[in-house]
């Protein structure tokens, strides 16, 4: 949206801005709650910081020096994603840089950054050399996590299970299962369910997926869950 904010149209960098402010102030405006997004490109997070209480960095991005001293510096929770490869020890390493005081220069300025202690490990699945994807959201796995955690000198330590991507094999509807599969194992184990805080789910108004924009409300990028779905599966996790 940034880039292209009409799908069918030209590139509008300007027209991106506005646009994407709009959306995030009427959906606070709407619903009451508060807004996240994903931190791209850092330098253009100065557009949106005043509208945002969430911050993600992408599984491509984990590794970037850029976004781990910019996250350094962002006074919210900052959600890391593992690395495509789905390592543990580079995952806990974007972390710890996150949550360093970082010197950089930044926006033509030298900055200095006191660190972000709720930066925090997003586990999304990884992807092998043959492009399969191998979840990361299933206990044995997620106790590997808990475990470096527990070995380093990480602040807050926090993870947030992706239900999509990798996890699912971008199966929306296996999202339903995946957060089931979670929340039985927080019960089941004291530190996993100290760790593990929440979830991140990919859903819109419509079920699925289009690669043109003809359907109001239906991603035209990875499949998402319904509203009705989505609805049903926050009031079970509340529930439990």
């Amino acid at each position: 949206m940034f880039t292209q904010p009409d799908p069918n149209g030209r590139e509008d960098i300007l027209k991106g801005i506005l646009t994407l402010r709009k959306l995030h102030i009427d959906a606070i405006g709407i619903s009451g709650l508060s807004a996240a997004d994903e931190m791209l490109y850092p330098e253009n997070y100065a557009y949106v910081e005043d509208l945002l209480t969430y911050i993600a960095v992408g599984a491509r991005s984990s590794e970037n020096q850029m976004h781990r001293l910019v996250s350094s510096g962002i006074e919210l929770p900052v959600g890391i994603k593992n690395p495509m490869s789905g390592s543990i020890p580079v995952l806990l390493n974007s972390i710890y840089a996150a949550q360093s005081e970082q010197v950089f220069k930044y926006q033509n300025y030298q900055v200095k950054t006191t660190g972000n202690e709720l930066a925090h490990a997003v586990l999304r699945g990884a992807v092998d050399n043959y492009g399969n994807d191998i979840p990361n959201f299933h206990y044995e796995f997620v106790m590997k996590v808990i475990e470096g955690y527990s070995k380093s000198d990480l602040r807050h330590p926090a993870i947030v299970i992706d239900a999509n991507h990798s996890n699912s094999g971008k199966k929306h509807r296996q999202q339903i299962r995946i957060v089931e599969e979670v929340l039985n194992n927080r019960l089941y184990d004291r530190d996993f369910k100290k760790y593990v805080k929440g979830f991140m789910i990919e859903s819109f108004i419509e079920e699925g997926c289009q690669k043109e924009d003809i359907v109001y409300g239906k991603s035209i990028t990875d499949p998402c869950l319904g509203w009705e779905d989505t609805e049903r599966l926050v009031l079970d996790i509340a529930e439990k």
